[in-house]
Order: C-alpha cells, then sequence, then structure tokens
C-alpha cells in the first residue's frame, strides 16, 4: 500500500499560513498575551484555510491548515475536533507542529530539549495529541529517527517557562 504524500507535504508547509493576518505586535510580544490577544491568535487556522479555500486543488491541505490546534480530547481549536473526526495525517502533522513551537524558540521563550517536548507529548498521548501518533513520536526517538535540527536563534535573550502555557513575561 503507498500513501498519498504530495498534497498533505504542502499541508505541513502551509499550516500557519494564517498568521499573516495577525498583527506583528503579537506575533513577536515578548510577554503574556492577553486573553484578546490570544484570541486574535487562535483565529489564525480559519484565516489560513480561508485563505487558501479558493484552491479547488487543495484538499488534504485544507484539513491540516484548518485544524493543526485541535486536540485529541476535543479541547483545540478552531472547531473542538476531536478522535476519529479528523483524519490520521492531520494529527501527525498537528504533533510535529507543536513538537517544532516547542523545540524552537520563541520571542516570550527558548525552545526546550527534545527530550523534554517527548516527555509533553507522551503526557499529552490520548489529550492533546492522538495515542498513535504519541507512540509513533516516542519510538521515532528512540529509535534516533527524530531529530532536531540546530538553527540560529533570533532570540537569544528569551525567557525559559513550560511548554503549553500562554508565555508569561
Amino acid at each position: 500500500m503507498r500513501l498519498r504524500t504530495r498534497g498533505r507535504g504542502c499541508g505541513g508547509k502551509l499550516h500557519d499560513i494564517g498568521k499573516i493576518g495577525v498583527p506583528d505586535a503579537i506575533l513577536q510580544k515578548t510577554g503574556k498575551l492577553t486573553d484578546e490577544e490570544f484570541e486574535i491568535m487562535k483565529e489564525h487556522p480559519l484565516a489560513g484555510f480561508n485563505i487558501l479555500s479558493g484552491l479547488k486543488m487543495l484538499t488534504d491541505e485544507l484539513v491540516i491548515v484548518r485544524s493543526h490546534h485541535e486536540r485529541y480530547d476535543g479541547k483545540g481549536y478552531p472547531d473542538r475536533k476531536k478522535g476519529d473526526e479528523l483524519p490520521m495525517f492531520a494529527w501527525i502533522v498537528s504533533a510535529a507542529d507543536a513538537i517544532d513551537a516547542m523545540t524552537s524558540d520563541r520571542p516570550y521563550r527558548k525552545g526546550m530539549s527534545l527530550q523534554i517536548a517527548v516527555d509533553q507529548v507522551r503526557t499529552g498521548a490520548g489529550t492533546h495529541f492522538h495515542p498513535d501518533v504519541a507512540e509513533a513520536v516516542l519510538d521515532a526517538v528512540a529509535n534516533g529517527t527524530l531529530k532536531v535540527s540546530s538553527q540560529t536563534s533570533m532570540y537569544e535573550n528569551a525567557p525559559t517557562i513550560g511548554a503549553f502555557e500562554n508565555p508569561t513575561a
């Protein structure tokens, strides 16, 4: 059996295109987002979906763009989808995005080590992450096929804080 991955790969690359509509003041903020700012940030999956929905050739990509902040337990956004309401490839991109976010420096905090991010995935299996995807992540780390690529930080003076909290100053 062969999996069709061409479009899904593009979906991963396009997943945050909706952030083009989020003000730079929010994207680059070094302190905690206000509730209002966080609500604006949470609009980016739907904004991205709307930007790309006119391109009729995109199907799987639209699912990824719209759903990459959904949670397995249905507490994500924008549609509060859960479990089998999304295809597996959407849960894979969601986990990849979360791992990238956790291990990358942000203006408001330093990136964490892969091991700490993997511990977050382990803890979030079945709630934040699809349990099968979480298991695959853990296996990939254990056998050495999942690694963090080193990058030059744009935010060298960022503080270190937890992974899933709204950032604090």
